[in-house]
């Protein structure tokens, strides 16, 4: 066990520095991060301020020599400034962190809500019209676009019948679980949980037709074990195995896959703030989210593993 969590742990720490790595280097080739400066709404630069801004940036490095000072820099807790603003980094993202983490979660939890009872109905309505529209649900859930998905629902209940809002997360101020501000989380949440739910539903019917269909829930149906029972107590049970491992990934999934959910609502996450770095080319701040993003899954995927390992210990071989 001790060895199979070292090799996981440290093929973790590559996963990280390959992605930073691929990241640090795209953000480079984007273009010239000195064009924020000259464009409108920008500062302008004389010859000797670029000089200045290059030798301060370190782009008067090689590529090899930037990446590795900004590693350095890393390992004291120095993510640099924002670009413009010369803000410090680690403090836009702490401002950002908290509103992504809170949609993360609300979208794991209203997947599971859904997804789940509805494998267990499918499951055991099996070839009924529940089980069908189960199906096409999770055929559907997966395929929609997540994008046309909120722009749907903004249109409908927000355009059209002006029943909830977005463009925000409410008041920041005031207490969290009120009506006032956990309605702005209705669109957003569903929109990513849609997707999700559909793999809950999946994982959840076919464990539990496995189930089913073994030797001792027969025994326990011929010994005349009423059927809620058999289902929740003998079958339930056994398959929660694999929707509960496969959770830990949904999760971090909807938490670093939420960039097109947020653009789309205007939700002031991670995910938008990564959209305007792309956008800006503001690379500290762009290279700092992709490490947040590539930590949270890879740390997530070392907990699946865990998991995994204690549940099944021929995994540890």
């Amino acid at each position: 066990m001790r060895k199979f969590l070292i090799r996981r742990f440290f093929a973790g720490i590559l996963s990280i520095l390959a992605a930073t790595a691929i990241v640090f280097g795209l953000s480079r080739a984007a273009g010239d991060p000195l064009l924020l400066y000259a464009k409108p709404g920008g500062y302008g630069v004389t010859p000797e301020q670029e000089q200045a801004l290059k030798e301060k940036l370190r782009l008067d490095r090689p590529l090899v020599v930037q990446y590795l000072l900004w590693l350095t820099d890393l390992a004291r807790g120095d993510f640099g400034k924002t670009l413009l603003a010369e803000q410090l980094v680690t403090r836009v993202i702490g401002e950002k962190m908290g509103a992504t983490v809170q949609l993360g979660i609300a979208s794991w939890l209203l997947a599971t809500v859904m997804g789940v009872p509805l494998g267990v109905l499918s499951a055991v309505l099996r070839g009924s019209v529940w089980d069908y529209l189960g199906r096409g649900y999770a055929l559907i859930g997966q395929s929609l676009p997540t994008f046309w998905l909120g722009l749907m629902l903004i249109l409908i209940f927000n355009k059209q019948l002006d029943w909830l809002p977005f463009g925000t997360r409410g008041s920041t101020e005031s207490f969290f679980f009120t009506w006032d501000n956990l309605r702005y989380f209705i669109l957003p949440s569903f929109a990513v949980a849609w997707g999700a739910a559909a793999v809950y539903l999946r994982l959840t019917r076919s464990a539990m037709l496995e189930v089913l269909d073994s030797e001792f829930v027969k025994l326990a149906r011929s010994k005349g074990v009423g059927q809620t029972k058999i289902i929740w107590k003998h079958a339930f049970r056994n398959a929660l195995i694999p929707p509960l491992t496969v959770s830990t990934l949904i999760m971090a999934g909807l938490i670093t896959g939420s960039v097109v959910v947020e653009t789309v609502f205007s939700w002031p996450g991670l995910g938008r703030l990564a959209v305007q770095a792309v956008q800006d080319n503001d690379f500290p701040i762009l290279t700092a989210t992709v490490l947040f993003f590539a930590t949270v899954f890879v740390l997530v995927n070392l907990l699946t593993d865990i998991l995994y390992a204690l549940i099944d210990p021929r995994i540890r071989y």
